[in-house]
C-alpha cells in the first residue's frame, strides 16, 4: 500500500512499504495550478512522470504508474534500486 508523508505544503513524498519511491506535488508555478508526480526510484526503463488537474487524479497515475514498473522488474532488480535510493538518500 503505498503512503503519502507530507513534506511541505502541498508537496508529498511517497512510500512504498517504508521506501521512498517518489513524490507528489502542486505546481502553483504554473498557470493553471498542477499537480506534478515522479517515480523516483531507478528501475527498467525511464523514471515514470505526469502532470494532473487534481490531488485524486495524481495520486491514482501515480499508482498505476508504480504498480506498472514494480511489475516490470525482478525482485533482485527492485531490491538492488531500494538500496541505490538509500545510499544516495543518506550519503
Amino acid at each position: 500500500m503505498l503512503k503519502l508523508r507530507s513534506i511541505g505544503i502541498d508537496d508529498y513524498r511517497v512510500l512504498d512499504a517504508g521506501q521512498r519511491i517518489g513524490r507528489i506535488r502542486l505546481a502553483d508555478e504554473r498557470m493553471p495550478p498542477v499537480w506534478l508526480w515522479n517515480v523516483t526510484i531507478h528501475l527498467t526503463g525511464g523514471l515514470p512522470m505526469g502532470s494532473s488537474p487534481d490531488f485524486n487524479t495524481a495520486k491514482a497515475e501515480f499508482k498505476a504508474a508504480w504498480k506498472a514498473l514494480k511489475a516490470s522488474a525482478t525482485p533482485e532488480q527492485l531490491a538492488a534500486a531500494y538500496r541505490t535510493m538509500n545510499i544516495r538518500n543518506d550519503g
